[in-house]
């Protein structure tokens, strides 16, 4: 399945283990690659000049799995799974702290509150 589809698949599907596998897998995609398998055949005095080429996207990848995992987190938040959406979007604040990302950091921070917040109501009522 290709990113694109990944994507567009999480932004539809609304079965908790399928969101997280997607953005499993678009988190996978976004982290860098190495690139041990580019060979430049040149002269070793050229060769230590050149670097090898970037992965190009035309889209952001890192975005796209930082919106997939946080739909993935408010998804275990809205079926009260406290214990499952927790790690999900703290994984959020994490991963992504650049200002690029704050919109998902800042989500994920609400929602983290609004469990906080459920879970000191649900351990008071047991005392």
């Amino acid at each position: 399945m290709g990113l694109w589809h990944t994507y567009s698949h999480c932004q539809a599907v609304t079965d908790l283990d399928e969101l997280r596998q997607d953005a499993s897998a678009l988190k996978s995609a976004s982290e860098p690659q190495a690139g041990d398998g580019f060979v430049v055949p040149l002269p070793g005095q050229i060769e230590r000049m050149v670097v090898a080429p970037g992965t190009r996207q035309a889209v952001d990848i890192k975005a796209m799995a930082a919106s997939c995992t946080l739909r993935a987190g408010q998804t275990a938040l809205n079926l009260q799974k406290f214990d499952v959406a927790k790690p999900i979007l703290e994984s959020i604040v994490q991963y992504y702290p650049q200002s690029e990302y704050s919109y998902y950091s800042n989500q994920a921070k609400s929602m983290l509150a609004v469990i906080d917040a459920a879970m000191l109501k649900v351990s008071l009522n047991f005392r």
